[in-house]
C-alpha cells in the first residue's frame, strides 16, 4: 500500500495559533518549554532569582513585585500569613544588600494593589492606593505617608518627561474618583488644579476604572476597565493634555501590561493579547490560550535582553516573543535586568516534560489513514519520544501511549483515526536542544472516498511506497 509523509515544521517557527484554526493548520497546538527565537524553536532556559535567603520571602500572588528604576531597585513582598503587611525593600545593582523601607501593614492602612512607580532620577514616588512612599532628597531618607495636601491617593502613575501622570483616585480630591485621570504640574508633584490646567484631571473618555498610566515616546497611554487611551501634551489653549480614544476594550487588571517606550503589550477584559505603539492598538490573538488563566489576576512582565513578554498567573505562563507564543514552566509575578543578567520571581520550574503537538491534521483526506511512525532531527540526549492523539470525530480526542525515539531519529508509532495531534516530548532539554521538523509516515486505510487512481493530496511532501 502506498505511503506518504507529512512534514510539520513551518510550525516549529510560528508556535501557538494566535487565532482559532482550521484544520492542517501551520502552528502548534502545545509548545511547552520552548521559545520562538529567530527562525525556530529554541528551549526556554529558566530565570533565576538573585535575591539573598536573608528576605522573608513570600509568594502571595500577584508579588513579589520588582521594580528598576535609574538609581532604585525596589522590592516588594506580600506576607498575607504572618505579618499581614507589604514589606518594601531597597535592593542594590548587584541584590547583594537588600534595605528595608516600609511595612505597610493591613490594619493600619489597609490592602493595597501593585505598586505604581513615577521615577525621576534622584527623586521617586511610590503608591498603592493606601499609602505614598517617596525619596525626600532634602532629608535624604525615605518618607511615607497616607496623605499629602498636594497629592491625591492614586494606585497608578507614571513619569511623562518630567511631568507625573496618574489615575483611579480614591482619596477626596475635587470631583475625581477612580475613572479619573490626573496630571501634577511640569517639574513639580503638585497636583492643584490651575486655572491654566497645567495640572488637571480629566475623566477616562470610555467611563472605565483606570488601572494604569506608562509612558509610551511622546504619549502617556491609559488603561482602563473600558478602552484605552492616547495622552499627549498640548500647548494650546493652554497648556495641559489631549486624549485620544484608540480601543474600546479595556484592561483585563491592573497587572495585565508591560513594555518600553516603544512597545507595549496587555491583555484585554476580552482575554485577547494587544499591542500598543505610536501607530494605536494591534490585536495579537490568542484568546484560546488566555482563557486559560481566567480565576486568578494575569501578569505581564518584560525582559528587555530579548524583548520577551510573559503572560500568566501563578500556574501556567506563557511567553510571547518577537516571533510567536509558546508555553513556559515558570510563573513569575516579576521578570527584571540588571548587570547584562536577567533574572526572576519565583525562579520554581514546573516538573512538566517539555512537549509539542501540532495542531490538528488530517493529511488533507477525511478517510481512516494509519500512521506507522514518526521522524524528527531532535537529538537523542534529550531522550524524545513520540505520541499522538487521535479522533475519529474531530470531537472525542485519545492519546496513543509514547513511543521512544531512536538514535535514528524515528520513533515506530502505531495508531489509526481520522485525524491527529502529533507530539515529540523530552526528558529535558539544554541550551543546545534544537529541532526543526517533525514528520508523520501514513497510509490511507479507507479509500471509500476515493476513486479511480488516486494521487497525494495537495501539501504533500512525501513519496510513493
Amino acid at each position: 500500500m502506498r505511503e506518504y509523509e507529512w512534514n510539520i515544521d513551518k510550525a516549529l517557527t510560528k508556535g501557538l495559533s494566535p487565532e482559532p484554526v482550521t484544520i492542517n493548520a501551520e502552528f502548534l497546538y502545545q509548545c511547552l518549554g520552548f521559545r520562538c527565537g529567530k527562525g525556530r524553536l529554541e528551549p526556554h532556559i529558566p530565570l533565576t532569582n538573585p535575591i539573598p535567603n536573608t528576605v522573608d520571602m513570600f509568594y502571595n500572588w500577584p508579588f513579589p513585585q520588582m521594580i528598576t528604576g535609574e538609581r532604585y531597585n525596589i522590592l516588594v513582598v506580600r506576607d498575607s500569613v504572618v505579618n499581614q503587611w507589604d514589606s518594601v525593600y531597597l535592593v542594590s545593582a548587584d541584590h547583594s544588600t537588600i534595605t528595608h523601607i516600609f511595612d505597610i501593614d493591613v490594619l493600619t492602612f489597609g490592602t493595597g494593589t501593585l505598586m505604581e512607580v513615577a521615577d525621576f532620577g534622584e527623586y521617586i514616588f511610590m503608591t498603592n492606593g493606601v499609602i505614598t512612599i517617596i525619596w525626600d532628597v532634602v532629608l535624604g531618607a525615605w518618607s511615607a505617608a497616607p496623605v499629602n495636601p498636594l497629592i491625591p491617593m492614586m494606585r497608578t502613575v507614571c513619569n511623562f518627561k518630567g511631568q507625573a501622570v496618574g489615575g483611579n483616585i480614591v482619596s477626596a480630591w475635587y470631583d475625581c474618583d477612580e475613572t479619573f485621570y490626573i496630571w501634577s504640574k511640569i517639574g513639580s508633584m503638585d497636583f492643584t488644579p490651575s486655572d491654566d490646567n497645567e495640572a488637571g484631571y480629566r475623566r477616562c473618555p470610555y467611563g472605565g476604572i483606570v488601572r494604569h498610566t506608562r509612558r509610551l515616546g511622546d504619549y502617556v497611554v491609559g488603561y482602563s476597565s473600558k478602552g484605552i487611551v492616547m495622552m499627549f501634551p498640548v500647548g494650546e489653549p493652554a497648556t495641559t493634555f489631549g486624549f485620544k480614544e484608540v480601543c474600546d476594550i479595556g484592561i483585563i487588571n491592573q497587572g495585565a501590561m508591560n513594555g518600553y517606550l516603544a512597545r507595549h503589550i496587555y491583555v484585554g477584559e476580552d482575554y485577547i493579547v494587544r499591542e500598543v505603539t505610536k501607530e494605536g492598538v494591534k490585536e495579537l490573538g490568542y484568546q484560546f490560550y488566555i482563557k486559560q488563566l481566567a480565576g486568578e489576576d494575569i501578569i505581564v512582565s518584560y525582559d528587555p535582553s530579548k524583548s520577551d513578554f510573559y503572560i500568566g498567573n501563578s500556574t501556567k505562563t506563557f511567553l510571547l516573543s518577537t516571533t510567536g507564543m509558546t508555553e513556559v514552566l515558570q510563573h513569575p509575578s516579576a521578570v527584571w535586568r540588571s548587570n547584562n543578567q536577567s533574572y526572576m520571581l519565583p525562579d520554581t520550574v514546573d516538573a512538566t516534560l517539555p512537549v509539542i503537538t501540532s495542531e490538528p491534521i488530517d493529511f488533507s483526506y477525511a478517510g481512516q489513514k494509519t500512521i506507522s511512525s514518526v521522524e524528527t532531527d531532535a537529538s537523542i540526549v534529550d531522550s524524545p519520544e513520540a505520541g499522538a492523539d487521535y479522533t475519529f470525530n474531530n470531537n472525542l480526542w485519545e492519546l496513543v501511549a509514547y513511543r521512544p525515539i531512536n538514535n535514528q531519529g524515528v520513533s515506530a508509532l502505531t495508531v489509526s483515526g481520522n485525524a491527529f495531534r502529533i507530539s515529540v516530548r523530552f526528558a529535558e532539554i539544554y541550551e543546545t536542544t534544537r529541532i526543526s521538523y517533525i514528520k508523520a509516515r501514513f497510509k490511507m486505510t479507507d479509500l471509500r472516498g476515493l476513486r479511480g487512481v488516486y494521487a497525494p493530496p495537495t501539501n504533500f511532501r512525501g513519496q510513493g511506497a
